[in-house]
């Protein structure tokens, strides 16, 4: 009876460990296709804005060749902006913006500690994080 439970939770470890290493692939594999290249930015705003400014701010971005989604946060001063790179570039849209609006709105390049978080949900000691940062070195070599 123990000798089952053991193989049964040793066979769902190896399951659970084979599709992180898969997800893990196709997150990292090149992507050969010229499909949509979907990316999030966050653009500050170093302006307060009124509920109907920012309104106006979020339709004036939506409006743009290639964004799919704009949310603004007021109370964070930010914008983020979910648009395809083949088809729409950031910086344009924040020229734009600053024209329009006459804000100083400048895009969000996060730090050098930021960028080395792969995920910042996840604790750095967790064994979650130390394996799926040997896979991630494992196919990044490949």
């Amino acid at each position: 009876m123990i000798k089952k439970i053991i193989l049964g939770v040793a066979g769902i470890a190896v399951l659970l460990i084979g599709i992180l290493a898969v997800h893990i692939y196709q997150v990292t594999a090149a992507k050969k296709s010229k499909a949509p290249s979907l990316a999030m930015s966050k653009i500050l705003l170093h302006e307060e804005l009124d509920s109907l400014s920012s309104l106006e701010l979020k339709s004036f971005i939506q409006i743009n060749d290639g964004v799919k989604d704009a949310r603004i946060n007021r109370a964070a001063g930010h914008a983020i902006c979910l648009y395809d790179r083949n088809s729409a570039d950031v910086r344009d849209i924040i020229s734009s913006i600053n024209q329009k609006f006459e804000l100083q709105a400048t895009l969000f390049q996060p730090s050098a500690d930021e960028l080395a978080m792969s995920c910042p949900a996840i604790d750095r000691n967790s064994v979650t994080f130390k394996l799926g940062n040997f896979f991630e070195n494992l196919f990044a070599k490949l």
